[in-house]
């Protein structure tokens, strides 16, 4: 049987992958990590002649010659050294699915139908094919016999692109759709551009590590079950109206913090309402991106990986119902975080591991060391267009269960209308279902509550 390398042997070599690249390359190919999404609807208000199978093929081949990183696939995964080769092309008709919905969308508080679709996505990975399929899948949505109408499911391995990354996508897409010259194109193939792949983290930051400071890691801490694969994941969205979330952000002001800040604090009241009282703390790890910090080529619209993270703890003392002033302090490490200005970070770590696969089966059978993440996206931000174009709607960040990471995860984006999404990701037998359904009512509870609902 021919190894991956040389199912790849005639293909383009690129460049090495970095430490960061290498630590999502690694857990694919594991199982304990699969992929991330972002979704995003879109509407328009004339019908066109053009079929929107033509009109998307011919967008998403713009966007693959915008962004290289989107030909490039990571080979032996499974090494110490795995690097990326170039696609010679992309077969729109096997990257890119039509699906229709059983039922029509119905504006409210989750969509139990996407949902499912997106759960099925984050447990499959994209080692099918290999060699010849790209580590990215496009799921088109459509409303029951309604093609103005559909929700973009763009679903990617984490060593492309992080979750700034999928909202760039989405911006190209609706640049593309609004700005097409001519919808039809000649053939499904995309040849791949020639460019090279935008540097990795490691090639633009001298990658210091912080220094070490006294940690005090709280007894009794909840994280889920102990780490344990394969890994099945399951994903459940909610979504807020815009006066909701409106209400939520002017709260947060008034009260000297951040949304981002603040829904730490809202999971965490939620998970110690329904936790045992053996439990006395949890810990919430907060990804950041690092865009800010980094020298040209990058910028906000670049497809790459360029994140961080950081973590902190909540006592039930501090958490047994809402406090402003855990709020406020989650905004005080996040501000003291940034003051660094990127300098020394923590993924920085990531270079001292000689053996990404051997470090994460090291974790299995031992417990995992935090109990949710919360990863805040912001807000879409895209131009406004005629009322006959397309238009953006809603956008939901979602992902796979990590096998060794957190045993909760929460995706936090802003769409195009202004309302804000969550997405709850976790391993099947890590949370019990009981626990995590009543955490996410929690956190729907007291968001409503904190915006006078």
């Amino acid at each position: 049987m021919a190894t991956t390398s040389q199912k790849t042997d005639h293909l383009e070599k690129l460049r090495p992958l970095g430490a960061l690249e290498q630590f999502s390359s690694a857990r694919h190919h594991l199982g304990f990590y699969y992929n991330v999404g972002i979704s995003a609807s879109y509407s328009r208000t004339t019908n066109d002649s053009v079929p929107l199978k033509d009109v998307v093929f011919k967008a998403v081949s713009a966007i693959i010659q915008k962004h290289p990183v989107l030909s490039a696939i990571p080979v032996n995964e499974d090494s110490a050294n795995p690097y990326f080769v170039r696609l010679p092309f992309i077969d729109l008709e096997e990257a890119v699915t039509f699906l229709t919905r059983q039922s029509p969308t119905i504006s409210g508080e989750g969509d139990i139908e996407l949902d499912r679709i997106l759960e099925g996505q984050h447990n499959k990975g994209f080692k099918g094919d290999f060699g010849k399929l790209p580590f990215w899948r496009l799921i088109i949505v459509t409303e029951p016999e309604e093609e103005n109408h559909f929700i973009a499911c763009f679903i990617f391995h984490h060593s492309l692109g992080d979750g700034t990354s999928g909202l760039v996508f989405h911006k190209d897409l609706l640049s593309a759709l609004q700005n097409r010259a001519s919808a039809t194109l000649a053939s499904s193939i995309v040849y791949s551009p020639r460019t090279d792949l935008l540097p990795n983290l490691e090639l633009l930051h001298r990658l210091s590590i912080p220094a070490a400071k006294p940690k005090h890691i709280p007894t009794n801490l909840w994280s889920g079950e102990k780490v344990t694969m394969p890994t099945s994941s399951h994903f459940c969205s909610l979504f807020l109206s815009q006066s909701t979330t409106q209400n939520l952000v002017h709260a947060c002001k008034a009260n000297s913090t951040t949304v981002t800040a603040t829904i730490p604090v809202i999971v965490a009241t939620a998970l110690m309402s329904n936790l045992s009282t053996n439990f006395q703390a949890v810990e919430c790890t907060v990804p950041v991106s690092l865009r800010r910090w980094m020298p040209a080529p990058v910028t906000e619209n670049s497809f790459g990986v360029w994140i961080d993270a950081f973590s902190q703890y909540y006592q039930r003392e501090n958490t047994s119902e809402f406090s402003w002033n855990e709020a406020r302090r989650s905004k005080e490490t996040t501000d003291e975080y940034l003051k660094t200005g990127g300098e020394s970070i923590n993924v920085a770590k990531f270079k001292n591991i000689k053996d990404m696969k051997g470090f994460f089966l090291s974790r299995v059978g031992n417990g995992r060391g935090t109990s949710f993440d919360v990863s805040n996206l912001g807000g879409m931000k895209v131009k406004e267009s005629d009322e006959r174009q397309w238009k953006m709607g809603r956008v939901l960040f979602s992902r796979s269960a990590f096998v060794s990471g957190s045993a909760i995860a929460v995706g936090v984006v802003s769409g195009a209308d202004g309302c804000l999404s969550l997405g709850f990701s976790w391993q099947e037998g890590i949370v019990h279902d009981a626990l995590i359904g009543k955490a996410i009512r929690g956190v729907q509870k007291e968001i409503e509550s904190i915006a006078g609902n």
